[in-house]
């Protein structure tokens, strides 16, 4: 008797194919998704306090069509220069951090916001599914397929924890577009999309099975041949005198311009990369290269005293792998990065729930990013902290 009929036109795209926007259905979260909720219980007040304050930054700034931008904040500043420009991954993470809240676009405080955030992604999703919205040459060479990855993730998660029937095409297009460009020599995916040029790293590849693992747990079909060829990358990208260890790019060649000797090398962050990796492939927790690799992140602990330290990148990996994990180094982990985060957020003025991309130091890919960036990152980070995503659950 609740139920109220929205005969609004929901998702709709200028083309023939726009999907039929009315639905009855109320919000029903599949099995995996049905635990995430708005301030669950056991949850801490700081750490909810913090997140709420986040997401009301974020509300704040969203543009009027519904999407948000990388480049809007701190364009006075001298790093500025270097911001990579992507409307669809500055949407995508902002949505990520209301569903990693437990919200959605159905039901509860900021299903206006999420309407419109999600609205914008599908009314910009190209033919054959890609959710990219093509921006300077800069951003195009290097954020494109990060970019759909994390839209899709967002798509696939929205999906899970609604079923929302006027997402599922646009989900299923999202996730065809990654199989569709998956490297087919190596398995994973790098920067671009033509069959020649392709390539594959296990950043932009940790991305994508993040997004392919949300549409499997939201009974979305996946190939099983995509998820194989990401185990044949796996199987190289990890250092070959550690399997507990992870390197962006084996068989990053040197150049004139640069010299890529450190992509051949194991480094905390794509470490942290792997072993989630190898969490949502194989179900292992406590596996030997598990704890051995948690042990090797904790030598690279969250601070603020160089640039190389401040890594949100790294730091919400490396949360999601201790977290599960749940060894000794998690209490060790979250006893440094959760009050770091909790008192470096911005607590008043026009910026408060934000985090400041440049000081005291620049984060690590903070100039590329920028203030939505870490912010969305952080806020992920101490979502994970009380509640496990359904991403992170064991493999069925």
């Amino acid at each position: 008797e609740s139920i109220q009929f929205d005969l609004q036109s929901r998702f709709v795209r200028d083309n023939p194919s726009s999907l039929p926007g009315t639905n009855a259905e109320a919000a029903i979260a599949r099995e995996a998704f049905s635990s995430r909720q708005p301030s669950p219980s056991g949850s801490q007040p700081v750490t909810e306090a913090s997140i709420e304050l986040g997401l009301e930054f974020l509300a704040r700034h969203q543009q009027p069509d519904g999407s948000w931008s990388l480049e809007t904040f701190d364009v006075d500043h001298p790093l500025h220069g270097q911001q990579l420009i992507s409307n669809t991954a500055a949407t995508g993470l902002a949505v990520l951090a209301f569903q990693g809240a437990g919200y959605h676009h159905r039901d509860f405080r900021y299903a206006t916001q999420l309407e419109r955030a999600l609205r914008w992604l599908v009314d910009h999703q190209a033919e054959d599914g890609n959710l990219y919205v093509e921006s300077d040459a800069r951003s195009n060479s290097s954020a494109r397929l990060y970019s759909h990855a994390i839209a899709a993730l967002a798509l696939t998660e929205a999906w899970g924890m609604t079923q929302d029937p006027a997402l599922r095409d646009p989900c299923e297009r999202a996730v065809g577009f990654i199989v569709e460009t998956q490297d087919p020599k190596r398995g994973g995916w790098r920067y671009f999309t033509e069959p020649a040029r392709r390539g594959s790293d296990t950043s932009v590849t940790g991305w994508m099975l993040m997004a392919l693992q949300s549409a499997r747990l939201g009974g979305l079909e996946v190939p099983a041949e995509c998820f194989e060829k990401i185990d044949d990358w796996m199987a190289v990208a990890h250092d070959p005198a550690n399997e507990s260890l992870y390197r962006y790019d084996p068989y990053a060649a040197d150049d004139a311009n640069y010299r890529r000797a450190q992509q051949r090398q194991a480094t905390a962050p794509m470490t942290a990369v792997g072993l989630l990796m190898r969490i949502y492939r194989l179900g292992d927790r406590s596996g030997e290269e598990i704890a051995n690799g948690s042990a090797w992140l904790m030598q690279t602990p969250p601070g603020q005293r160089d640039a190389m330290q401040r890594d949100t990148y790294y730091w919400y990996y490396a949360t999601q792998v201790l977290k599960h994990a749940g060894g000794e180094e998690w209490p060790a982990w979250h006893a440094q990065l959760h009050p770091l985060l909790v008192n470096t957020q911005v607590k008043s003025g026009p910026l408060a729930g934000s985090w400041d991309p440049y000081t005291p130091v620049p984060d690590r890919w903070g100039p590329f990013g920028g203030r939505l960036y870490v912010t969305t990152m952080n806020l992920l980070s101490l979502e994970v902290d009380y509640r496990l995503l359904p991403l992170y659950q064991e493999r069925e």
